[in-house]
């Protein structure tokens, strides 16, 4: 067994490797485990559009099921992760997301290998039976990451994991991406405001189209630009409609190239009504450009209200307006947000940083060892707001 030293044999469990914050997420720490000596394998329901560039970094990829396994408790899904564990004589699993949590709480079961869950959400979703399934995972792991302190708050209170037992490590920019696209002419000339999200209730797209819908007449030269696709586009479009934005908004669709598109951008808009540490937060940070979110899930942790960006309350679109607003209407308040964002993105929230740390949980468990000692941060690093962390830093 590896313990505190030595090559760890480390089995990574995602629903997919589609272009989600989660996903991102675990195909840049898999990179980055490999590239640190550890044995990694990926495991997934279905894969998707990061799987082949994980491969070109030397990470095996194995997807277990014909259509993809999300929000619930698959059985082959477990299945295929139990045999493949035994197969690659696995040490340690590292389980994201509910169905891939679920399923590895099942695989693992009576083998003796540990299993670390990361909670990446809020997870307001669950009714009481996933609920019990969260309550169920979480027991069987040996140690709870979440990715923001609300989370942490969720785990402890709704869901009796022992304070103890959960380590807040916020998520950073993954070093594996998609390839870069030149984004091309996303607009006319002028300065822009974007979304970049999945178009489904919980972003709060709705309210950013309301927001705009105000400050619009008093911004003549500012294009406003919607990034990604889901299934309320066309309902979105058609309020855009409605609220007198033709011309002013533009729905771009799915862009793999959307990392280029923000750096474009003089600000980026989070109306979320829930989140977990969204990485389009950071993405926006490491390339200068002020935020204006919603002060909701673990946003607070990466901006600080009125110095990297302006936090606003959920769904509400006037104070979003406002906030925008004051923002286009003094640049140079908007550039030092901005450049105080790339400096904290890099202080706190730097992707070695993050790695180190969730491969010290790792070592300690195999090591045997019960508690999670701090360790100092390196050198002109940043800690994370975690509350009552006791994991490294």
């Amino acid at each position: 067994m590896s313990g505190m030293s030595g090559p760890i044999r480390l089995l990574l469990v995602v629903d997919s490797l589609d272009l989600g914050g989660a996903e991102r997420h675990v195909a840049g720490l898999a990179a980055a485990l490999r590239g640190r000596g550890c044995r990694v394998v990926v495991a997934c329901s279905t894969r998707g559009a990061l799987a082949a560039s994980l491969e070109r970094e030397g990470v095996p990829v194995v997807s277990m099921t014909r259509r993809l396994v999300k929000r619930r408790f698959s059985h082959a899904f477990a299945l295929g992760v139990r045999r493949l564990l035994r197969r690659e004589g696995v040490e340690l699993v590292h389980a994201h997301v509910y169905a891939s949590a679920a399923a590895s709480a099942a695989a693992t079961f009576g083998l003796g290998v540990p299993l670390v869950v990361t909670e990446h959400t809020e997870a307001s979703w669950q009714g009481r039976r996933a609920r019990e399934i969260t309550r169920w995972y979480c027991r069987r792991a040996r140690h709870v990451i979440a990715v923001s302190t609300p989370i942490r708050r969720r785990l402890i209170g709704r869901d009796g994991v022992s304070p103890e037992k959960i380590s807040v490590i916020p998520t950073a920019l993954p070093e594996v991406e998609p390839p870069g696209v030149d984004p091309g002419a996303v607009a006319p000339d002028g300065r822009l405001v974007g979304v970049v999200a999945r178009l489904q209730p919980e972003k709060g797209v709705a309210t950013f189209l309301r927001a705009v819908a105000r400050i619009a007449p008093l911004a003549p030269d500012v294009r406003f630009l919607v990034v990604g696709d889901g299934p309320l586009r066309e309902e979105l479009a058609g309020l855009a409609g409605r609220l007198g934005l033709r011309g002013r908004v533009s729905f771009l669709g799915y862009r793999p190239d959307a990392r280029e598109i923000i750096r474009r951008l003089d600000v980026l808009v989070v109306p979320s009504f829930t989140e977990g540490a969204p990485l389009v937060v950071l993405e926006a940070m490491a390339s200068g450009v002020p935020v204006v979110a919603s002060a909701v899930g673990g946003i607070p942790d990466q901006i600080r209200h009125g110095r990297e960006g302006l936090l606003v309350p959920t769904g509400d679109s006037a104070a979003l307006g406002e906030a925008l607003l004051s923002l286009l209407r003094d640049p140079e308040s908007a550039c030092r947000m901005g450049a105080a964002g790339r400096r904290r993105a890099a202080s706190a929230f730097g992707h070695d940083r993050m790695v180190r740390r969730i491969e010290y949980v790792y070592r300690t468990i195999l090591a045997g060892r019960r508690g999670l000692a701090a360790l100092p941060a390196g050198p002109g690093e940043e800690r994370p707001p975690v509350g009552g962390l006791r994991s490294p830093s």
